[in-house]
């Protein structure tokens, strides 16, 4: 049978450093975590009703293919455009080239890839 080696203030001090090692990781994931409102910055190409679409977001503004932009909030991965309150998204980003938004009431899924164009 197998003994442990560490007893009394050995084992706990031993517990200590394996808490220590996990929540050292465990914050290293955290901060390491891509924050949305800097992934979706960007312009992204897309395509609606066959027609290849660039959508364009700064910091707080969304334009589509140049016309007059609009602010949006980003909660979470929960988009909302200013004067469109009744179509929520939600936004994720499974690589930082794809944007996968889909409209929380139809469920209409709509892809996105990062464009290389500036602008």
């Amino acid at each position: 049978m197998l003994q442990n080696e560490f007893t009394g203030p050995d084992m706990h001090l031993l517990k200590a450093i394996q808490l220590l090692a996990i929540l050292a990781v465990l914050q290293a994931c955290a901060t390491t975590s891509p924050d949305l409102s800097e992934m979706i910055t960007g312009n992204w190409q897309s395509t609606v009703g066959g027609f290849s679409v660039t959508t364009s977001f700064t910091a707080t503004e969304v334009s589509v293919d140049g016309h007059k932009p609009l602010g949006y909030q980003l909660d979470g991965n929960s988009l909302t455009i200013d004067e469109d309150e009744t179509s929520r998204r939600t936004v994720n980003f499974p690589s930082s080239t794809e944007m996968i938004q889909v409209d929380v009431i139809t469920g209409t899924v709509h892809r996105f890839q990062r464009s290389a164009d500036a602008g």
